[in-house]
């Protein structure tokens, strides 16, 4: 038998041994933490940490989606948030996690600038409410 022959059966029995064990690896690893469903987090566990009694009430009453990505937000971007008039708040959604973390690095003078373009662009887009508009090409 030619020793090409030879790796090329060892490799096809290491294949095999890996595709008949897979499964039992899998049954028997348990799945981490934070893989629950959204709507299946441990209620115990206390989510947003620090929020005072009214800002507790107003998380409460998000979505579990809306809940779920505001506890990914950076915690610089959360204090921000809180931070924010209402209607900037509704705003603030509407960007993308990006946008959201970008504006919280920003300078005061940055950061009003910013807030200025997008009422502007949410103020005059003809659109629905709570749609941003496309940015501008040019």
């Amino acid at each position: 038998m030619r020793t090409s022959h030879i790796y090329l059966a060892a490799v096809a029995l290491a294949t095999l041994g890996v595709v008949v064990a897979a499964p039992v690896l899998a049954e028997q690893q348990a799945p981490p933490a934070s893989s629950a469903p959204i709507d299946r987090i441990d209620p115990a566990k206390p989510s947003a940490p620090g929020l005072s009694a009214d800002r507790r009430a107003e998380y409460d009453g998000w979505s579990p989606d809306r809940k779920y990505a505001y506890d990914a937000w950076p915690a610089e971007t959360q204090v921000y948030y809180w931070t924010l008039k209402p209607p900037q708040r509704s705003l603030f959604w509407q960007l993308s996690d990006e946008d959201r973390i970008a504006i919280t690095a920003m300078t005061g003078t940055e950061r009003e600038a910013a807030w200025k373009m997008i009422e502007k662009r949410a103020s005059g887009s003809g659109k629905a409410a709570g749609q941003m508009p496309e940015p501008d090409e040019s």
